[in-house]
């Protein structure tokens, strides 16, 4: 019996030794049929790059890697500009995933029919909020375009309390960074609001009343191009204050300890589109591509955690994320604060925008 219990212990021992210690397989996202379709390489039209994409490859886009062998490579550009003029000209296009990064570039590519159709066999818009998606495209990362300061410049009570303060140069001296495009920005909008427009009448924008008020701050301005540029400007103090992307600024404050902080109050926010390219060389896999980012719920938490963009996934509430990220995620009393962009108004004016924005940004 002593022999019996020592073979019977030894032979368990062994087998706990294959279970306990053997990797568990982690579940695939796509469903077999769709990750079938999936081969090859996707380039992607990649309209927000710097943090935001660092953060998106680590939290999603290698997870679809891994599952599906697709190679993604990212094709960076701060504005829509190439794209539409790729889409105009009719050439062959080399994407086959675009992330637009407002909702009325978007609406511009839908109604000019350079978008492909999302395959129900594929992307699962069921798994979205109500309005979250139409029949090109999916709403993704909601954004904040956020009043931003140094901290080291101001604090405490003598700190800026509203994207009003960015035109007061007297009560807050400094330089002030602000985006070189006229949307997603909050160029145009901060300059209303500061010279007392109502919120809630912002469009469609008085520019006339815009570009005026802009000429009292416009010799104090540094232009940025670039998401991580603005925050290297504020954190150094290159620029007292301006206006940043707010998951920019979160990531700074979280990962680099900078000396930043935001305010949401007349403040703007929008989120950026994902869809596929009418004539895409491998429309199959950037469609799974996005059922991907639809589908990984963990991968989802993890790009929160890390950018505080967030996708309105019915599967996912505010508290999965984590404690600490109230603040810093368009939703609550920051949305309620903020005011959201008009993807209307911007993609029935944008050319004109664009041109006029241009001519008063190279007059001296």
């Amino acid at each position: 019996m002593q022999r019996a219990s020592k073979s019977v212990l030894a032979f368990a021992v062994t087998l706990c030794s294959h279970f306990v210690f053997a990797p568990l397989a982690i579940a695939d996202v796509l469903p077999p049929d769709v990750k079938a379709k999936a081969k090859g390489e996707v380039v992607w039209y990649d309209g927000s790059g710097g943090a935001t994409t660092r953060a998106r490859d680590e939290a999603i886009f290698k997870g679809f890697s891994a599952e599906t062998g697709v190679t993604l490579r990212t094709d960076f550009s701060p504005d829509l500009t190439k794209f539409f003029a790729a889409m105009d000209s009719g050439a062959p296009i080399p994407w086959s995933f675009v992330e637009f990064a407002t909702k009325s570039d978007f609406v511009r590519a839908r109604e000019a029919g350079y978008l492909e159709k999302l395959d129900p066999s594929i992307v699962k818009v069921s798994d979205l909020g109500n309005g979250a998606y139409d029949d090109y495209g999916v709403d993704v990362m909601r954004y904040g375009i956020v009043f931003t300061y140094n901290t080291e410049k101001f604090s405490g009570e003598g700190a800026p309390k509203t994207v009003r303060d960015l035109y007061d140069l007297k009560k807050f001296p400094g330089k002030r960074c602000l985006f070189k495009y006229p949307q997603y920005g909050g160029v145009l909008e901060s300059a209303l609001i500061a010279d007392g427009a109502d919120r809630n009448k912002l469009y469609p924008l008085d520019l006339d009343r815009a570009f005026k008020k802009l000429d009292s701050i416009k010799s104090d301005v540094i232009w940025w191009s670039n998401g991580d540029d603005a925050i290297r400007l504020i954190s150094s103090g290159e620029c007292s204050m301006g206006i940043a992307w707010s998951g920019r600024v979160y990531s700074a404050v979280k990962n680099d300890k900078a000396p930043l902080a935001i305010n949401w109050k007349d403040s703007l926010y929008a989120q950026a589109v994902y869809a596929v390219p009418k004539g895409a060389p491998n429309a199959a896999a950037g469609q799974a591509l996005i059922a991907y980012n639809i589908g990984d719920l963990e991968g989802q938490k993890k790009l929160v955690r890390a950018i505080t963009y967030a996708t309105d996934i019915k599967a996912l509430k505010l508290s999965d994320y984590g404690e600490g990220l109230g603040p810093w995620i368009v939703a609550g009393d920051n949305a309620a604060d903020a005011i959201q962009e008009d993807a209307d108004y911007y993609t029935k004016h944008i050319s004109d925008v664009i041109d006029r924005f241009n001519r008063w940004v190279a007059l001296n």
